[in-house]
């Protein structure tokens, strides 16, 4: 313990997240749940919260957010153990819990609470399923199950998939918690106003184009882009040439795309665009969401598009058939199926705009009711309190 004079100083409690998290461009829900948790640890339990993030992160725009909540943030590099790191961070703070996000620095909180801060708790939060390699699934015995279980350490599942393949993995099932993503629905809302000017500015002509369908791909294996251009030529085949077919990605989708046999067969129907922060809006001017996956947990961008209203064509993955299998506006197709994904799209093309619309309202009532960033928040805040 620190002194000044006859009397220790003071350390202020914090609820410190590890984020294994710097995209280049778009911080999207997960920086806004961070800020709402934030929030709701300031208010209701009267803590404050210390952010850490890789050192890419360093100058990325959507760290506003965070400074304008007055939220305290910091850097460390991009290593499994940056434990000296972290403590410089905390050198003013008593952490009474380490909540790490993803994977990679799931291990530093067990070294801090082992070497210096013995009374912390732990939360991984985990935002995709574990790794189904054997030696992987070894790490993840010995890391659960005789590491993070005798320091009471919890998991957090943000889907039914996720859940499942953490306890698989060796964690007992009573220590794992079920939270799914929230978005929020603020932000994300249907606005023909807003339609029209996105269109314009992407320099789609509502007389020539009157579907378009988005991909998010950044991680191009990953995310089915493969799987999506093929469907995309299918449609585009069978005469519905007034669809629009948009890849957000980079220059590593951008070259996965041009090495595509369909590429060329596509001509101006296949874009690939840059990444933007203001993703509401390009939702607005879409009309539908393709997520063709080959693996993933639980998509906040799924829950985005649809509180904007969309319908969302995706694979059937445990995260997306368990949270919104019973949604009229989630189509489900069979994973790694372009033909099966290619007949949806097609009938989504032939849907009049009364149903469409029709649809994307129950779809914005369902993610109001069911996924809002406020309920989010105060599921992990009701986790805290458990612990604290």
């Amino acid at each position: 313990m620190d002194f000044q004079g006859n009397h220790p100083r003071v350390k202020n409690p914090i609820i410190c997240h590890l984020c294994a998290f710097s995209p280049a461009t778009y911080g999207g829900t997960f920086v806004e749940a961070i800020v709402s948790l934030a929030r709701y640890s300031r208010v209701k339990l009267k803590i404050e919260t210390l952010c850490i993030f890789p050192e890419a992160a360093k100058d990325r725009k959507w760290l506003r957010l965070l400074d304008e909540e007055g939220i305290r943030y910091g850097f460390v590099p991009r290593r499994r153990n940056v434990t000296s790191k972290i403590r410089e961070l905390l050198k003013d703070s008593d952490p009474l819990i380490f909540h790490s996000h993803f994977f990679f620095f799931d291990l530093c909180p067990v070294l801090l609470k082992v070497k210096f801060y013995r009374m912390s708790k732990i939360v991984w939060h985990y935002h995709s399923p574990t790794s189904s390699t054997y030696l992987q699934k070894a790490k993840d015995l010995v890391k659960f199950r005789f590491i993070g279980l005798p320091l009471g350490a919890r998991c957090i599942a943000c889907g039914d998939g996720v859940h499942r393949s953490v306890i698989d993995a060796g964690f007992p099932s009573e220590k794992v918690l079920l939270v799914h993503n929230g978005v929020n629905t603020s932000r994300f809302f249907p606005n023909k106003k807003i339609r029209q000017s996105a269109r314009e500015a992407l320099g789609i002509a509502d007389s020539e184009i009157t579907t378009v369908f988005l991909l998010l791909g950044w991680d191009p294996l990953v995310k089915g882009v493969d799987i999506f251009v093929k469907a995309a030529l299918e449609v585009v085949r069978t005469g519905l040439r007034n669809s629009l077919f948009l890849i957000v990605g980079d220059s590593k989708t951008r070259e996965f795309v041009s090495k595509l046999p369909e590429y060329s067969q596509l001509g101006r129907v296949l874009r690939v665009i840059d990444s933007t922060e203001d993703f509401p809006s390009l939702l607005n001017a879409i009309d539908a969401l393709v997520c063709p996956s080959r693996s993933e947990g639980l998509s906040y961008a799924v829950a985005e598009a649809l509180a904007a209203g969309k319908v969302a064509i995706c694979s059937d993955i445990p995260g997306v058939r368990e949270a919104y299998g019973d949604t009229d506006g989630v189509w489900i197709v069979p994973s790694e199926d372009w033909e099966t994904l290619a007949a949806a799209m097609r009938r989504f093309v032939k849907l009049p705009l009364e149903e469409r619309t029709h649809i994307g309202e129950q779809n914005r009532e369902y993610v109001v009711t069911h996924h809002s960033l406020a309920g989010w928040a105060e599921k992990i805040g009701g986790i805290y309190r458990s612990l604290l």
